[in-house]
């Protein structure tokens, strides 16, 4: 754990995975914890609605958010702009979740 400084305590313990930098003046809303984001190229669309020719390609970043003085962390997925991608879940849920996707990609390969 690192500390940065913030307006809620003398230190606030930051996970190893944080690199966001805490300030004085922080709005409440923006007290929070956040890791790197990293970047995956994803393909999007509609396939119950829209034939495959209409899917689009997408940034999607990935990364983890804790609110400052929870134990809690989050898993994000968000598109980099826009809102096509959103998936938001406790890390909990994001291996039950992987756990499934695997499932499920399997059968994609059979």
């Amino acid at each position: 754990m690192k500390a940065h400084a913030h307006p809620d305590a003398d230190r606030v313990s930051c996970p190893v995975w944080c690199r966001r930098v805490h300030g004085e003046g922080d709005h409440p809303d923006d007290r929070h914890h956040q890791s790197e984001g990293e970047l995956a190229a994803v393909l999007t669309g509609s396939p119950l609605l829209e034939p495959d020719d209409f899917a689009y390609p997408v940034s999607a970043v990935v990364r983890l958010v804790r609110r400052t003085g929870s134990d809690l962390t989050w898993l994000e997925v968000v598109s980099e702009e826009g809102a096509e991608v959103r998936l938001v879940v406790t890390t909990e849920s994001a291996r039950r979740l992987l756990t499934t996707l695997h499932r499920v990609l399997d059968l994609a390969d059979a």
